[in-house]
């Protein structure tokens, strides 16, 4: 939704209504009596108010403003802002025009606190007689609230708005800006809203919010739940006039791909994972509807070049290819021009710039977990880093992009060591803890003094905030307790999933407690219907294969979702893998949950900020 209307049909209203204050003032009129301001430009408008003093200035200078602003002309807009000044005399109407154009202006700049501040500024009392300002200030008002991310702000302003409609189709752009700010609230937040709403507009917004949320995993079945959810309340205004983004849901299911090519090394335990991760899913969704795609399996097990394959799945008809797996194969396919097919591939390629409009990318890449324990160590606190992982050149890249997006923030690296195999961990601690530096201390001084007047208490450096580890379950039993052995057992530990078996070993896991770490919702949590369904029939497996499964699962419900994302008609949606979004690059991003070890059990954390505590 646009912050204002056309141009021209603006600039009339205001000019009209602004004429109207100017005739109860003593301020001559100085303009030609034939200019027109309705169909005058830019330069002309502002010639005019150099060219004319008081209010009338003001009020072409507003209109030039305003002109300014919708054509993206921010800078010379500014300049125009900061000569609106000094109005305190003039007409109220006047005032509150120009304080909201320079709140518009402070938007369009992301100068969101400065925008805050203009309109917490406004005196709401005056704009009750003047529908057309108090719209345009609500409007503005849940746009800054939206930026600044307080959304139950943003949705109260924009539903004040919405009461002031009666036009199912002028709410269209209301009702698409009441969607996005409720659509970006927690399932806690929904919860605390739903208790306070109080009147039928509100209620029917939660509740639309509800089942298309509970029903995120398939298109057919949110469909279903809005046409009864229109059946029910029929008399809400989004009954008339849904949110665009729910009005082309029908559309995008009729264009959804019907035959699906699916490359994967099926003699790979990875390819036979996410094998049967995607056949569950598409198994849950013909429960739904027969309306379920065709799908071709080609193996990919053995291909150094992924042409001949790919080749294959063009020519079977598939209007829809998922895979391949293997990073070599994805960085053929990257570089071509242009792809036949829609492609999703699973894994990402080593260069980001994505050649084909048609080539997305979706994987279990390690670098989104980093950067999300680098969130949670940063948005706790901490500010000093010390990071152990394997001593090996696959884990040199993962350190590195540690590294580089811990400093990146601002934060600093003290300390560093690698461990390799099933040693004794304890030179690897007493490096990362400067422990071997106290030792050595000592042995110079019992060379220099009788041994028998030494006393020797090994102490460890302290200026480290916390330990970023990547460990697999087993080393990690053995190097929490050793830190807890060298003084360090105090300092959080946060790890990534390699750390979680996915299995409930509450007494083999009593060596991980403390530690916090993130990993996909199909590992730790119980939400998705396809997990609690027993007809899934997914046998018990490790995490590894567990995750594999899971990204099966959601390269099946992404089939369907892949338009809604090169279209911007969502922004993010809940996985198996985690909450997944897209890049400009075409590349799917996964949010994890938080869990820390608690007894030996792995819990989830409600508040991931507080997850070190």
């Amino acid at each position: 939704m646009k912050l204002a209307p056309m141009r021209k049909a603006k600039m009339l209203l205001l000019f009209i209504v602004l004429q109207a204050c100017v005739s109860t003032t003593n301020t001559p009129e100085q303009s030609a009596p034939d200019f027109d301001p309705q169909n005058a430009t830019i330069d002309e408008l502002l010639r005019a108010a150099e060219n004319t003093v008081g209010v009338e200035s003001t009020e072409l200078r507003v209109l030039a403003l305003e002109a300014l602003i919708e054509e993206g002309s921010l800078d010379r807009a500014a300049r125009q802002s900061a000569r609106l000044n000094n109005l305190e005399n003039y007409p109220e109407q006047l005032q509150l025009r120009a304080s909201l154009l320079q709140a518009r202006l402070a938007l369009s700049t992301d100068r969101v606190a400065d925008a805050l501040t203009l309109l917490s500024a406004t005196d709401t009392a005056s704009l009750e007689s003047r529908p057309e300002l108090l719209q345009e200030y609500l409007l503005l008002l849940g746009t800054a609230y939206q930026k600044n991310e307080q959304y139950e702000d943003a949705l109260s302003a924009y539903l004040q708005l919405g009461d002031n409609q009666n036009n199912p189709r002028a709410n269209l752009g209301i009702h698409n800006e009441i969607w996005g700010a409720i659509n970006s609230f927690s399932s806690t937040q929904l919860n605390n809203f739903a208790d306070t709403a109080d009147n039928y507009q509100s209620r029917g917004w939660v509740e639309l919010a509800r089942v298309v949320t509970s029903q995120a995993y398939s298109i057919r079945s949110q469909l279903d739940a809005i046409t009864q959810w229109q059946r029910i309340w029929s008399q809400h205004p989004a009954a008339q006039q849904l949110p665009s983004q729910l009005e082309k849901l029908a559309q995008t299911w009729e264009q959804r791909p019907k035959h699906i090519a699916l490359i994967l090394p099926l003699q790979d335990s990875a390819g036979r994972a996410i094998q049967e991760g995607f056949l569950s899913a598409y198994y849950a969704a013909l429960d739904v509807s027969r309306d379920v795609p065709k799908i071709s399996v080609f193996d990919s097990s053995n291909q150094t070049t992924v042409y001949p394959i790919y080749d294959a799945a063009v020519a079977s008809g598939a209007d829809l290819i998922i895979g391949p797996l293997y990073k070599q194969l994805v960085n053929q396919l990257q570089l071509l021009d242009e792809l036949p097919v829609p492609t999703l591939a699973l894994n990402y390629a080593d260069e980001s710039n994505n050649i084909s409009m048609n080539l997305t990318q979706f994987g279990l890449a390690p670098e989104d977990e980093i950067e999300q324990a680098v969130n949670l160590a940063w948005h706790a606190g901490h500010k000093n880093a010390a990071i152990l992982t394997p001593q090996s050149s696959d884990y040199e890249r993962l350190q590195q992009a540690f590294i580089n997006s811990w400093t990146s923030r601002g934060g600093n690296l003290v300390s560093q060591s690698t461990f390799s195999g099933d040693n004794d961990y304890a030179d690897v601690i007493k490096r990362l803890m400067a422990i071997d530096s106290s030792e050595l201390r000592r042995d110079r001084l019992v060379q220099l003094l009788p041994r028998s007047s030494v006393e020797f208490t090994p102490r460890r450096r302290d200026d480290i905030d916390f330990i970023f580890l990547i460990a697999n379950p087993r080393e990690g039993r053995q190097i929490k307790p050793t830190l807890a052995f060298y003084f360090a057992g105090d300092i959080p530990v946060y790890a990534l999933p390699s750390i979680y078996d996915g299995l409930d070993n509450q007494s083999a896991n009593q060596d991980l407690n403390g530690i916090v770490f993130t990993d996909a919702p199909w590992i730790l949590a119980n939400y998705d219907p396809l997990k609690s369904n027993p007809a899934s029939r997914l046998r018990p497996a490790q995490g590894p294969v567990q995750r594999f499964r899971a990204m099966g699962i959601d390269s099946f419900r992404l089939y369907s979702r892949l338009q809604q994302f090169n279209e911007e008609d969502i922004t993010s949606l809940p996985g198996a893998t985690g909450i997944l979004s897209m890049d400009s690059e075409g590349r799917i991003h996964r949010r994890l949950e938080v869990a820390r070890f608690v007894n030996g059990k792995a819990t989830l954390q409600e508040n991931p900020d507080a997850a070190s505590d």
